[in-house]
């Protein structure tokens, strides 16, 4: 897997099939100062265009995956996905929920901050270019390997966004329990290594 950075935040390549490349861009979710989830959006190009979805898990549960049509802005992201999918989220979580995102341009737009501020939202600081901190990351890699097992691989973009809700669902809630629980060894790994990669 290789990674780049691109203006929207940060990002990483991996194959998804020929001609079928997967770029990420992470924020999630911390649940009583734990970390336990996170909210992504995952661009998938395939051709000549792409897919974008938004996806978030917690210790207990997980989001449906929304599909993004165009760039994302900070007005769409309050608009599309804080307001109707991250609060309820948090919500379900409990008072002590805590909302982190990386520092992507539209998750930090003012009218961002000002919404999540307004809603009584705790947010957590997140340190740039940091993503052996974030399990989504592995949850990621995990939805790219099932896409890729599906045999034949998807012929178009509508059949791929499919393919992406289908396998989304289908990994088991216990596989994000068992990352929310690695937390605290990725943690003091990233402390030790003063913020270098870790093996995670």
């Amino acid at each position: 897997m290789s990674g780049g950075h691109a203006s929207n935040g940060p990002m990483c390549c991996s194959a998804m099939s020929p001609a079928l490349v997967c770029t990420i861009m992470t924020v999630g979710l911390v649940c009583g100062g734990v970390r336990v989830s996170g909210l992504v959006q995952e661009r998938v190009a395939f051709g000549g265009g792409s897919i974008m979805v938004w996806g978030a898990f917690s210790f207990r549960h997980r989001t449906p995956l929304y599909h993004i049509v165009g760039n994302l802005t900070g007005q769409r992201y309050r608009d599309e996905i804080v307001a109707p999918l991250v609060l309820p989220a948090l919500h379900q979580i409990g008072v002590q929920a805590v909302f982190q995102d990386d520092n992507a341009t539209p998750h930090r737009a003012r009218l961002v901050n000002n919404f999540i501020q307004q809603a009584g939202v705790t947010r957590m600081n997140w340190p740039a270019c940091s993503p052996d901190f974030n399990p989504i990351e592995h949850l990621w890699d995990e939805l790219d390997r099932r896409v890729r097992n599906n045999h034949p691989p998807p012929r178009n973009l509508q059949q791929l966004l499919q393919f992406l809700q289908i396998e989304w669902q289908a990994i088991p809630q216990a596989f994000c329990r068992k990352l929310v629980n690695s937390m605290r060894i990725r943690t003091a790994e990233g402390i030790a290594k003063r913020g270098g990669h870790t093996h995670y």
